[in-house]
């Protein structure tokens, strides 16, 4: 007899490596974080320890050498999610992630949108940088959100990135929306 479904993704995975990267952390602490089920990050713990990406103490979950390795070529790509808060341009909880030279990738917002509602986040806002940003296609002006344009203005970006704000109810499922596109734009 086969058991449930995992009830988490690779976007789990790569946000737990994420959360520890920033020091020893708890598995109760990553169950809050990652806003999913304390079985599904004993099973995230497992296999990462599996993979010899994170080790066990009594202080919490580190990166190995090579989780550190890992995270590190994963941030060379892309920024770890961050809160944002781009009023008017979007409700609720928000998450951005740069994307590194991901400018020729964003081809079709709606698939990438429908990435993120997968993902449990209620959609995602996909805006590129060219020595300007804009949104991909026409038809919107980022000088129409004239709050958001402000914070945003104060990334640090370089042409041919890309931005993706995921946004949801919860912190959580924003970064999952936001992570899976950012990977969905790396694949």
């Amino acid at each position: 007899m086969a058991g449930a479904d995992p009830s988490f993704s690779e976007t789990h995975l790569l946000r737990a490596l994420f959360i520890i990267a920033c020091g020893p952390v708890g598995r109760k602490n990553l169950v809050k974080m990652l806003g999913i089920g304390e079985g599904s990050v004993r099973t995230i713990i497992k296999r990462l320890t599996a993979e010899k990406l994170i080790e066990s103490s009594k202080q919490g979950h580190t990166l190995t050498s090579k989780g550190r390795k890992a995270v590190n070529e994963k941030l060379q790509l892309m920024t770890k999610p961050i809160g944002f808060e781009a009023s008017g341009l979007v409700e609720g909880r928000q998450s951005l992630i740069i994307v590194r030279n991901a400018l020729d990738r964003v081809k079709d917002g709606v698939a990438l949108r429908d990435i993120a509602l997968k993902s449990g986040a209620d959609g995602a806002v996909l805006l590129v940088y060219d020595g300007a940003l804009k949104f991909p296609t026409g038809g919107l002006d980022l000088s129409d959100y004239p709050e958001a344009k402000r914070r945003l203005d104060g990334l640090e970006l370089v042409p041919g990135d890309a931005i993706v704000i995921g946004f949801a109810q919860t912190q959580a499922k924003a970064e999952d929306g936001a992570v899976s596109v950012a990977e969905k734009l790396l694949k």
